[in-house]
């Protein structure tokens, strides 16, 4: 697997594409193999916005826009992405810059 802050650079590089002026929190990234062994990339986001501000719409495309980025530099894993809010995880800083 690529190394994860290269992956997570481009990850962050995307959602602030996708999202705007949305604020996104920090993003994890971590390797992982799915049920059936292919490798994963596990993806948290943290959303630090009122959920009026979330466009599910625009997480929906994350991932086709995502994909293609992560190949240019060898990361063949799939990202499944989890979007949770600030609240939940406690009150995380801007990352995402």
């Amino acid at each position: 697997m690529v190394e994860n802050q290269t992956a997570k650079e481009i990850i962050q590089a995307v959602l602030k594409e996708i999202f705007g002026d949305a604020r996104i929190g920090d993003v994890y990234v971590a390797p992982d193999y799915d049920k059936d062994g292919d490798e994963i990339l596990r993806v948290k986001v943290v959303f630090d916005g009122t959920e009026e501000q979330f466009d599910a719409r625009k997480a929906t495309s994350v991932v086709r826009h995502m994909r293609p980025r992560l190949a240019a530099i060898g990361q063949q894993a799939f990202p499944i992405i989890s979007y949770v809010s600030c609240d939940e995880m406690g009150g995380v800083g801007d990352a995402a810059g």
